[in-house]
């Protein structure tokens, strides 16, 4: 699989479940409201335990281009960074959306320390955006990122599907 490598940043994809890979945060895209309903959002809050819900929307409304960071609950990540990229569950996304979320997910890792984060696809879902600008979006974000420290950061990816997509945005290949 693609590996993307400058001084301040390593981006690679990763196949494994998302309850089992060890990073400092894990990305968990959601909307203004904190309400964990729709997928990915919803995988996590499952993965991670149902109170991780109630500690985002008790600092609600978030708004898109936030982030807020509880900890990861079950999951080997240390942290969950939650960044809206629609304002109500099941919400329109653009791709704006998941470039101001994955931006505030760089600010979170630079503010908190972070050196390894984990992102999911996000905003491909329902009523988003194709997973190929979304892929582009969030690689693009990851690529400029410039950081006291490096930063490794993994694409999730749940399948073939995304895996293809996240390695056509390292290779620059979506038109």
């Amino acid at each position: 699989m693609a590996t993307d490598i400058n001084e301040s940043v390593e981006i690679q994809i990763s196949t494994l479940p998302w309850e089992q890979i060890a990073v400092d945060a894990f990305v968990c895209p959601t909307n203004s409201e904190g309400v964990m309903s729709h997928f990915p959002a919803n995988k996590i809050r499952d993965l991670a335990g149902r109170e991780i819900e109630a500690m985002v929307k008790e600092h609600t409304p978030l708004a898109i281009g936030a982030a807020f960071v509880t900890p990861a609950g079950k999951m080997k990540a240390k942290y969950l960074i939650h960044v809206p990229n629609t304002d109500r569950p099941g919400g329109r996304v653009q791709v704006e959306d998941v470039l101001r979320a994955t931006a505030a997910v760089l600010v979170a890792c630079k503010v908190k320390g972070f050196t390894s984060v984990a992102v999911p696809l996000m905003g491909a879902f329902e009523l988003g955006i194709p997973a190929e600008e979304a892929a582009r979006a969030i690689h693009s974000e990851l690529k400029v990122y410039r950081g006291d420290r490096p930063l490794r950061a993994f694409l999730m990816a749940k399948d073939a599907d995304d895996v293809e997509v996240f390695e056509l945005a390292m290779e620059g290949n979506i038109p």
